[in-house]
C-alpha cells in the first residue's frame, strides 16, 4: 500500500486528492484499486501518513512518539573503529592472530588509558568486541596478563615485522634516529629497576631504561628495556648487532644524541654504520681545534664581526659553523648568537640570584638566636649549587661569627653562628664564556656525500625520537609502572610504543590540516552507538550517530572512510547486539 496523490483542476483553481491505494496485477498489468479515500491532505500530514505506511510494510521502521523514544546506553565507536581499521591497514592483525587484548590495550593507550586490570571494563564500554570473531567479555579478566606474557615472548619478531611494514611503505635508507630515556617505579618492584640516572628528575625512585630507534618519519621500530643504571654509551654495542640480525641493516645513517658518543663506539661504527652525534661540553673544550678557534669568549656586542674573524660561515642568520677534519671524521664547530646571549643571561640571572640569596642568608644568620652547625650550612649550600650547577663556577665560604645575647634578665650568653661570601672561581668563568653558544657536531659522512649544513639539519632532527619519548611517558601514560613482573613490564612498554605507532601514523596522514592525532580522536568520539529504546513498542535498536562533515574529512585523510560504510554498520550493530540487547 502507498499513499497516492491526484490533482483536478476547476476553474483555474488546483485540488489535491489524497488516497490509499494497492496495487494488484490483473492479467499480466499492474492496477491500482482505492483502499481508502482521504481527500485533501497538508504536506507534513501527507507525509507521516507515507512513513506509516512503508512501516506498515517494513519491519525494520519504527514509529513511535519522541516523548516515547530514549537513548539508554552509548558505545565509543568512530575513535575506536579508526584505530581498528589502521591496525587492520598494517597487518597487525595477521602477525597477532590470536592476540586480542594486546590490540585493547594499544588503543586504550591511544584514547583513555586505563590499568591493565580495569581493561575488560573499558573494552565492554567500545564497539571493539564487534570486531571480533569470539566475544572476549566472555574471557577471565586475567587473560590479559597471560596474553602480556606471550606478547612479550614475539617483541624481536614484532619489531621484525614492523621494520618489514615500514621498509615497503617508506624509503629507510635516509637515517634513523636513536636516544634512551628512563621511567620510574611507582611502589611497585621490578628485578630490572634499579637506581641510576634519572631523565625524569626522580633520583629518589626506582627506573628502568628504554632504547628505542624511529624511522626519518617518526615511526618507532626497535625498542630495549633495559636496567635502571644502565649508561648511554654502553647500548651502542648491542643495538649494532641487534640492528644487523633483526633487520639485516648492515651499514646506515645513525643519528644518536651526544650521550652515546664514546671512543669505542665510534670506532665501532667505523666502516659499518655512518653516524651524526655532538660533542659534551668537556670534550668540547679540550679539542685542540676548539682551543686554537677560540682563544677567549666572544663579545655579543661584536659577535658579527668576531665570528667571521675566526673563520666561522653563516649557517642561516643566527648560526654559524667552520668545519675541521681529523682521520675519517669531521668536526662541525658552530656558534649560535641567540643561544649565546640567552646562555650569558640566565648565567647572570642565577649569579644575581645566588648572590642575593648570600646576601639573604647573611642576614637571618646574624639574627640568629641558637648556635648554627657548620655541616648543615654547607650540605644546604652544597645542595643550592647542584640545584643550580653552579657548582664549578662558584665556591661560597664559611666564616664564623660569634654572637653576644643578653635575656630578660640581663644574663648574657654567646651565639655560634656565621657569615657567608660568594667567590666565582675566574678560570671556570672564563671556560663557561667561551662555551656559551657552542655546540660542536661529529660525523663520519664524507663531506662530498653530505655538506656540514646537512649535518647540522639531520642532527636537529634529532627531536623525532625525543618527541616519541614525551608522547609515550605523557598522553600514553607509560608511567606510572605498578608492573612486578619482568615479562610484564616489558610488555606494557611494548604496548606504549606500538600506541606511539599509530599515534605517529596519525600525525603523518594528518600533516597540514592543523589536527593533532589527540585532536582528531576527541573529534572523532563524538559520533557513537546508540542503544534506542521505544518503550511504547517495547523494542530497543542500535545505531551511530551521524558523522559530521569535520569527522568525514577526518576518515579521509586517514584512509579510513569504510568504517562508516552503512553495510559494515549494519555487520557491526548486528554483532553488538549480542551483549547490548
Amino acid at each position: 500500500m502507498f499513499l497516492k496523490n491526484s490533482s483536478t483542476t476547476i476553474k483555474g483553481k488546483t485540488y489535491d486528492n489524497y488516497k490509499i491505494v494497492q496495487s494488484y496485477r490483473e492479467k499480466g498489468k499492474i492496477k491500482h484499486r482505492t483502499i481508502v479515500p482521504l481527500g485533501k491532505l497538508t504536506e507534513e500530514e501527507a507525509g507521516r501518513l507515507r512513513l506509516a505506511l512503508k512501516a506498515y510494510s517494513n519491519p525494520s521502521i519504527i514509529v513511535a512518539p519522541v516523548d516515547q523514544i530514549n537513548v539508554t546506553e552509548h558505545l565509543d565507536f568512530l575513535e575506536v573503529a579508526v584505530l581498528h581499521q589502521l591496525w587492520h591497514q598494517w597487518e597487525l592483525d595477521r602477525f597477532l592472530k590470536e592476540e586480542r587484548w594486546v590490540q585493547a590495550m594499544v588503543l586504550n593507550r591511544c584514547l583513555l588509558p586505563v590499568s591493565k586490570i580495569q581493561i575488560k571494563e573499558w573494552v565492554a564500554g567500545t564497539i571493539l568486541p564487534a570486531y571480533y570473531s569470539e566475544n572476549i567479555l566472555e574471557t577471565n579478566e586475567f587473560d590479559v596478563y597471560r596474553e602480556l606474557d606471550r606478547f612479550n615472548r614475539q617483541e624481536a619478531e614484532l619489531q621484525s615485522f614492523l621494520y618489514k611494514q615500514l621498509s615497503n611503505r617508506f624509503s629507510l635508507s635516509e637515517a634513523v634516529f636513536y636516544d634512551i630515556t628512563s621511567t620510574y617505579f611507582e611502589g611497585a618492584k621490578c628485578v630490572l629497576a634499579s637506581y641510576g640516572y634519572s631523565r625524569d628528575h626522580r633520583p629518589d625512585r626506582q627506573q628502568i631504561v628504554i632504547a628505542l630507534m624511529v624511522t626519518a618519519q617518526g615511526y618507532p621500530f626497535y625498542w630495549k628495556v633495559m636496567d635502571g643504571s644502565t649508561q648511554d654509551i654502553t647500548t651502542i654495542k648491542e643495538l649494532m648487532v641487534e640492528t644487523t640480525e633483526r633487520f639485516g641493516i648492515k651499514e646506515g645513517l645513525l643519528v644518536m644524541d651526544r650521550g652515546m658518543v664514546s671512543a669505542s663506539n665510534l670506532e665501532l661504527m667505523e666502516g659499518k654504520w655512518q653516524y651524526i652525534s655532538a660533542m659534551d661540553r668537556d670534550e668540547i673544550y679540550n679539542s685542540l681545534f676548539f682551543t686554537a678557534t677560540m682563544p677567549e669568549p666572544i663579545k655579543l656586542e661584536t659577535f658579527g664581526e668576531t665570528v667571521k674573524s675566526l673563520g666561522f660561515i653563516p649557517h642561516d642568520e643566527q648560526l654559524f659553523f667552520q668545519e675541521f677534519t681529523s682521520a675519517n671524521r669531521r668536526y662541525i664547530l658552530t656558534i649560535d648568537e641567540a643561544r649565546l646571549q640567552q646562555e650569558r643571561l640566565l648565567l647572570q640571572q642565577k649569579l644575581n640570584k645566588l648572590e642575593a640569596w648570600v646576601k639573604l642568608k647573611n642576614q637571618e644568620l646574624a639574627q640568629a638566636q641558637k648556635s648554627r652547625k657548620k655541616e648543615v650550612l654547607q650540605s644546604t649550600i652544597d645542595s643550592l649549587l647542584r640545584g643550580k650547577r653552579l657548582s664549578r663556577l662558584v665556591a661560597i665560604d664559611i666564616a664564623p661569627l660569634t654572637l653576644s645575647l643578653t635575656n630578660k634578665k640581663g644574663k648574657n650568653r654567646q651565639v655560634n653562628s656565621y657569615q657567608l661570601s660568594m667567590r666565582i672561581n675566574e678560570t671556570a668563568y672564563q671556560r663557561e664564556l667561551k662555551l656559551h653558544g657552542i655546540t660542536c657536531f661529529i660525523t663520519n659522512t664524507p663531506a662530498e656525500k653530505m655538506s656540514a649544513a646537512e649535518v647540522i639539519r639531520w642532527y636537529r632532527r634529532k627531536n623525532k625520537v625525543e618527541e616519541a619519548f614525551h608522547e609515550i611517558k605523557s598522553h600514553l601514560q607509560l608511567r606510572p609502572l605498578k608492573l612486578t613482573r619482568e615479562e610484564r613490564v616489558k610488555a606494557h612498554v611494548s604496548i606504549c610504543v606500538l600506541a606511539y605507532f599509530f599515534y605517529n601514523d596519525m600525525e603523518q596522514r594528518l600533516k597540514g590540516s592543523g589536527l593533532s592525532p589527540e585532536k582528531a580522536l576527541n573529534l572523532l568520539a563524538k559520533c557513537q552507538v546508540n542503544r534506542i529504546a521505544f518503550n511504547s513498542i517495547n523494542q530497543i535498536k542500535l545505531d551511530i550517530t551521524e558523522p559530521s562533515e569535520k569527522q568525514l574529512d577526518i576518515l579521509k585523510m586517514l584512509d579510513c572512510e569504510a568504517v562508516v560504510d552503512r553495510k559494515k554498520i549494519s555487520k557491526v550493530l548486528k554483532k553488538a547486539e549480542n551483549w547490548l540487547l
